[in-house]
């Protein structure tokens, strides 16, 4: 009587268990009818019904060909784009659809159909990632990539795009931590040395500028005509108020961009700091030519020939020699000309409302008064109203 009520029981088992693996090949036979119809909305939601009871009973839900179902029946959930099908899914379609397939993958590598499934669960995660980010969840896209590189290293080789993806995405997310350790994965492979100013760009973000420096010096060490690099360094360089030591650095991206407008402006306020204002105006001046719209060197050299005119006409107002006063005020007068010139091109140049555009017209202002200038003043004065 015991044999024969265990043997009963060892064939329910194994009825229950072929009753399970029937599930799985009902979702296949269910989904291929789908795959061949599109409108046969009715066979795609039995294969859902299918793979899930499948996937949530113990018998089957260890075997990987549960989940390889599981991934094609939400895949085709999802590139139906029927807006009730993705709804009835209960949950992005897309995402349980990477993580069948991961999971199958994870269950057996050697699964026939692993490397599909590692494949696609892949290009899912990717694709996942680059919706998110594209939607400005950073934060959520970083994490995406970053499966794709979790994924990936179980063959033994990172997805260099995902280590690039979720560095950025992490970078934009202010995790600076996590871009960090992304952006120096690739360190091996930065051949032009763009990763170096982005590791240093991540820990000055965070605070911490001695490492952002030691990272600054070991990327221009290796590539010392990086122009990111070089104008890294010279930003901190004058950021720290180390003008001098900013000149040399200076002529070397000249050197090297020697079309970049920026970089005579740069040149321009460091001679000016230096007090070397002949190198500095032609440094302004070589800005304008190479860029004739570039309001900020018309700006600084109005100010420039504005307070050498305000000095010259202070020095004139102290003298007791008529002729000497004379002069002195002629010669100022003919640099507040010049700067007055400057000045209102740097006017022209700015878009009107902007912070920019309201400093050059408290400058204006002033020199409006000096110069008796009672029409302009008012025109400038009826601009600054709000």
């Amino acid at each position: 009587m015991k044999n024969r009520i265990m043997l009963s029981l060892m064939l329910l088992s194994s009825t229950f268990l072929t009753a399970q693996q029937s599930k799985v090949v009902s979702a296949i036979n269910a989904l291929g009818y789908y795959q061949k119809d599109k409108t046969d909305i009715e066979s795609i939601q039995k294969a859902k019904g299918f793979i899930d009871e499948a996937s949530q009973t113990e018998s089957t839900a260890g075997k990987p060909k549960t989940w390889w179902v599981r991934g094609n029946v939400y895949l085709s959930y999802f590139e139906s784009k029927n807006a009730d099908l993705i709804q009835q899914a209960g949950g992005n379609p897309l995402v349980i659809a990477a993580e069948s397939y991961e999971k199958a993958y994870t269950l057996d590598a050697k699964y026939e159909n692993a490397d599909e499934c590692y494949q696609k669960a892949i290009i899912a995660y990717k694709n996942l990632g680059i919706i998110a980010f594209n939607e400005k969840n950073f934060a959520g896209a970083a994490e995406l990539f970053e499966r794709v590189v979790l994924l990936s290293s179980k063959k033994g080789t990172p997805d260099k795009d995902g280590i690039t993806n979720t560095a950025v995405a992490a970078m934009n997310a202010g995790n600076y931590d996590k871009a960090i350790e992304y952006y120096s994965k690739n360190l091996a492979n930065d051949s032009t040395g763009s990763i170096y100013g982005q590791i240093y760009k991540a820990q000055l973000a965070k605070g911490d500028s001695a490492a952002g420096m030691n990272t600054l010096k070991e990327g221009r060490s290796k590539f010392p005509r990086n122009q990111a690099l070089l104008t890294e360094n010279l930003n901190y360089l004058f950021r720290t108020k180390q003008n001098a030591e900013a000149e040399s650095l200076l002529k070397l991206a000249i050197e090297n961009d020697p079309t970049n407008h920026t970089l005579y402006l740069a040149a321009g306020s460091t001679y000016e700091s230096l007090n070397r204002m002949d190198e500095a105006i032609a440094a302004y001046k070589k800005a304008i030519e190479i860029k004739p719209e570039a309001w900020q060197a018309y700006y600084n050299l109005g100010a420039y020939y504005n307070n050498e005119g305000k000095k010259l006409q202070d020095a004139a107002n102290n003298e007791k020699d008529n002729k000497k006063y004379e002069a002195g005020i002629k010669a100022a007068d003919a640099q507040l000309a010049i700067a007055l010139e400057y000045l209102e091109k740097a006017k022209e140049l700015t878009e009107k409302g902007s912070e920019d555009r309201m400093d050059i017209l408290k400058a204006l202002k002033q020199l409006y008064v000096r110069m008796n200038l009672t029409e302009k003043f008012e025109a400038v004065k009826k601009e600054m109203q709000p």
